[in-house]
């Protein structure tokens, strides 16, 4: 019997390995480290003009100042107005001047307000200033301004030998809008000793508006123009004061303006003309001016108005101060001065007045002033008497125009700047 033939073989079975264990997983992804912020590009080099116009530029600065004038006046009674007694703020003024350079021009600009009764903008204008050889500058002044036709009106309320201006100073122009430009020529220095300095000459010219202060537009459009010349025979020039503290100088000066100005219906065209001479030496100052204010009026249709006149006004003002040698206490600042003011004025030598003590009467005054400086200008205390008469002493109708009107002024000045 056949033996059975074995089954055939089965292949292994091959049990698949376990899958491999998963790492565990965080619950939180990793922090992310956060990128490096793309450096700047590298600024190119400034150039060999760039950095010498850099170099060029210096800091400004800002000083703040002003000055205060209290005063106390008693004034003879009489029929006429304006003879009250008592205090009063003189000027309480505000001061500030900025200043920098740009190369080789000198930047400022000079701000100067009256705070009392109301606030009142007096200076606002910029300066440029360009020093040329031999001592010679170029000044261009641009904004509101004083007008150079009077010395008196050029000088501060703060720097007088007196309590208040002369008189012409109110028939001069005060302040304007406009632009001045002053050039001082070459004035070479002295090497010798007793070699006499030639003089310094400053020629101004300036045209204005001619509308007066704080008017921001020229109504009639219509130009004021202005010519001056200074000559310094003597001395330095120097901040315009007056007394004998800034040494000895002696300066001549002259005046042109020609504005015209609408009155109403009319045409006023005022011609201005003055001189003034200032000095000093050895504590002896003093000075002398004359202004002429001419008036021709016409109607703005080009006819002749029979009611209308034309007039003049002019007057003039010589003062001569003394500066005692000897010093005061509390410091070796303090000194003490005299001095006497001769003035006239007439306002106007064609309409006769109406009443004594009207603005338009023409007087003569004579004041005597004693001076206390504890700091110069700074800080001064002055007493003045004035005594006045007057040159018109008769109305329209004839009647007696003169009238007591004495009075006396003490004030005392602080400047702070």
């Amino acid at each position: 019997m056949a033996e059975p033939e074995p089954p055939p073989e089965q292949p292994p079975v091959v049990q698949p390995s376990p899958p491999a264990p998963l790492p565990p997983q965080p619950s939180e992804p990793p922090p992310v480290a956060p990128l490096a912020p793309t450096p700047p590009p590298p600024e190119p080099e400034p150039s060999a003009r760039e950095v010498e116009a850099l170099a060029s530029y210096e800091p400004s600065s800002v000083q703040l100042g002003g000055f205060l004038q209290t005063q106390y006046r008693m004034r003879e009674d009489s029929d006429a107005q304006a003879d009250t007694n008592g205090f009063k703020l003189a000027r309480a003024r505000l001061i500030g001047l900025g200043q920098t350079r740009a190369g080789n021009l000198e930047l400022s600009a000079y701000v100067e307000a009256e705070l009392q009764p109301t606030f009142f903008l007096t200076d606002a204008y910029a300066t440029v200033t360009r020093a040329l050889p031999m001592n010679a500058r170029l000044t261009v002044d641009g904004g509101q301004m004083r007008v150079p036709i009077s010395r008196q009106n050029l000088l501060s309320d703060s720097r007088l030998a007196f309590v208040d201006k002369a008189q012409l100073a109110t028939i001069a122009p005060d302040r304007d809008l406009g632009v001045r430009v002053a050039f001082d020529l070459p004035r070479p220095d002295v090497k010798r000793r007793k070699s006499l300095r030639p003089p310094g000459v400053r020629v101004i010219g300036a045209v204005f508006n001619g509308e007066g202060p704080n008017q921001v537009e020229n109504i009639n459009q219509e130009y004021f123009y202005v010519g001056r010349m200074e000559v310094t025979a003597l001395g330095q020039e120097q901040v315009l004061a007056e007394s004998a503290f800034g040494g000895r100088f002696l300066k001549l000066s002259g005046s042109v303006g020609r504005n015209k100005r609408s009155e109403g219906d009319r045409l006023d065209t005022v011609t201005y003309l003055g001189v003034d001479v200032a000095g000093a030496y050895r504590g002896l100052s003093g000075s002398f001016e004359y202004l002429e204010v001419r008036h021709v009026q016409t109607l703005f249709d080009g006819l002749d108005d029979p009611n209308t006149l034309d007039f003049k006004a002019n007057g003039f003002s010589a003062q001569l101060n003394y500066l005692l040698p000897f010093k005061l206490p509390p410091h070796k600042q303090a000194r003490f001065e005299l001095g006497v003011r001769l003035e006239e004025i007439d306002r106007n030598d064609t309409i006769p007045i109406v009443q004594p003590g009207e603005p338009g009467q023409s007087v003569r005054a004579i004041t005597a002033v004693a001076s206390y400086y504890l700091r110069m200008h700074s800080l001064k205390a002055q007493l003045a008497y004035t005594a006045f008469s007057e040159l018109e002493d008769e109305t329209v109708v004839g009647g007696n125009a003169t009238f007591d009107n004495d009075q006396l002024l003490l004030q005392v000045t602080y400047r702070l700047e």
